[in-house]
Formats: structure tokens, sequence, C-alpha cells
């Protein structure tokens, strides 16, 4: 028979059970940061994925514009062309800004951008002298400025 010391029982104390209680947080806690900073990386990678995909499409429209024949009345400078997302009511290559924000809408990186913000996509045309004049027939640079939340 097994003699009993007096004031003594079986079970745990209360610091073991708040140590367990505490590493079972700790690890919790550690979990939940990596699940979530997942879902946050994986919106990230969405939102630079959908800007490369908008930057690709202005970056080809406006080769279209280089590449027209001069008579086709959507795209040339001597047949009016204007580019329906451009808000400049210019030919979409004249020197200066160029607002195109309006291709970002439909997208992830749209409205309610940069905690209430406004997104805003445009590009700058800068005229070269390469030796083929000015104005229309004038090389042309061109800079794209994008801005969303990350």
């Amino acid at each position: 028979m097994r003699k009993r010391i007096p004031g003594k029982r079986a079970g745990q104390t209360l610091i073991e059970v708040t140590i367990a209680t505490i590493i079972a947080a700790i690890t919790t806690v550690a979990i939940f940061s990596v699940i979530l900073s997942g879902f946050v990386s994986e919106q990230k990678a969405d939102r630079k994925e959908a800007a490369a995909m908008v930057l690709k499409n202005a970056q080809q429209t406006l080769q279209s514009f280089v590449s027209v024949e001069p008579s086709n009345a959507s795209y040339s400078p001597n047949a009016g062309g204007r580019w329906s997302a451009d808000t400049s009511g210019v030919w979409a290559l004249n020197a200066g800004r160029h607002d195109i924000s309006s291709l970002m809408n439909g997208t992830i990186l749209g409205p309610g951008c940069v905690w209430g913000g406004a997104c805003s996509f445009t590009y700058i045309v800068a005229d070269t002298n390469c030796g083929f004049g000015g104005g229309t027939s004038a090389c042309k640079t061109v800079t794209f400025d994008m801005l969303y939340a990350d």
C-alpha cells in the first residue's frame, strides 16, 4: 500500500498551467503571423502583376500611335487621332504630361487607393531631336508614373 504525504496532491501547480498557457499563446501568435503575412504577400503580388499588365497595355497602345499610317484617323496626329484613355485631349504622343488613370478602373489597382486617396497613372512625352524634325515628327521619349496602394 502506498502512503500519501500529507498536503501533497496529484496534479499540476498554478505555475505549470500558466507557463503551458503562455507557450501555447506564443505558438498560436507565431502561426497566425506566418499565415497572415502569406496573405498580404499574395495581395501585393497580385497588385504588382496587375500594375505590370496595365503598364504593358499602355506601352502597346502608344506603340500603335508610332507605327500607324498617316491617314489612320484613330491614331495619326495628321488625322486628329486621340487615345480615349488620355484626358489631355491631344494626340497621345504630344510632348507633355498625359493622364491615363482611367486604365486602372476595373482592376484591383482602382478605387480606394492609398487609404482612400486617388490612384494615378500618367506618362510624360519628351521630344528628342534625332534628325527627323520637331513636333509630331520628333523622336519621343516616354516616362510612365503609376501610383497605387501596396
